[in-house]
This record gives structure tokens, C-alpha cells and sequence, in this order.
């Protein structure tokens, strides 16, 4: 099931564009998500970028590893994908293409720190449990401000309102 598609500029005929897949976990707990909320106060699932060869399964345990500190994830069903089209930063490509797969997900429990990329200690990347509730409304307001937005959140704020939706 297709969540969302978001573009930030009309596709001109012809445009180049290098395409990244990834896998992003939904974990509940009671009424509860693990999420990455940023120092902007906005919130992101936990998953990033498949790496060659590996499975959407194994990548969103790495992720959740990498950016939870997370261990024994299990990846169950998948909920449904969102895709985004933004300008591309490398030069030879006109657009970046990323399609995220989004995963139902049970179990881990903290097995030491989180080991973040540079882009997310800057951005003090933090694991959280917080209500949808809370997460959906810190995201809209972190988009109304303009402060901080980072491309995620469209993207986030879709899956939260379309997991709202399935919780009623």
C-alpha cells in the first residue's frame, strides 16, 4: 500500500535520477512508538538506506541497532511504502528517488549505545518512546514553524496520521 508520494518540484521529461530503497520500523509498545526525535522536536522512524546485497529485514535491524541501540528486532509484516522525489545533491543526477518500505515491527530491548552518522549527532538524534498522538502533533508543529525542517517530515507525518487512522 502506497502511504504517500512527495515531490518537491515538478519531474521535468528526461530528468536523471539516482534511486535508494530503505527499510523503517514501527515499534509499539503498549501506546507507545520508539522513535528518533531530533533537537528541532520533531520525530522520525527508526531505518535508513538498504545496503547492497542486503535484505530489507536485515537492514532495518541494523538500522535499529545503529540508531537505537537496539537488539533482537524482529521485522514482521510489511505496512506499506512511501515515496519521495527531491533535487539531487550530485551533480550527474537531476532528482533523488527514495522508495521507504515500512515494517511492522516486536521485541529489542536496549543493547548498548546508538553508533549515529554524522548528520544525526548533528541533529542529536535520540531514541524515544512517545505516544502517536504527541509524535504527529510535535511533527506538524516542527513543519509550521520552518525551523529546522528537515525532508523527513511529510514523509513521518503521513505514516503517523495513516497509523492514527488505523488505531480508531
Amino acid at each position: 500500500m502506497l502511504l504517500g508520494t512527495f515531490r518537491a518540484h515538478r519531474l521535468p521529461p528526461g530528468a536523471r535520477t539516482t534511486e535508494r530503497t530503505a527499510a523503517r520500523g514501527v515499534l509499539l509498545r503498549d501506546d507507545e512508538l520508539l522513535l528518533l526525535a531530533s533537537r528541532h522536536g520533531d520525530y522520525k522512524f527508526p531505518g535508513g538506506g538498504v545496503e547492497p546485497g542486503e535484505s530489507l529485514a536485515d537492514a532495518l535491524v541494523r538500522e535499529f541497532r545503529e540508531e537505537c541501540g537496539y537488539a533482537g528486532i524482529v521485522v514482521g509484516a510489511e505496512l506499506g511504502t512511501t515515496r519521495e522525489e527531491t533535487p539531487a545533491i550530485e551533480p550527474e543526477y537531476d532528482v533523488f528517488g527514495m522508495t521507504s518500505h515500512y515494517f511492522s515491527c516486536t521485541g529489542g530491548a536496549p543493547a548498548g549505545e546508538p553508533v549515529l552518522d554524522a548528520y544525526e549527532a548533528e541533529l542529536e538524534l535520540t531514541p524515544t518512546w512517545v505516544s502517536l498522538s504527541d509524535a504527529l502533533a510535535a511533527n506538524r508543529r516542527v513543519l509550521a514553524s520552518g525551523v529546522g525542517v528537515m525532508r523527513w517530515l511529510a514523509r513521518e507525518i503521513a505514516v503517523l496520521e495513516w497509523l492514527s487512522g488505523c488505531r480508531r
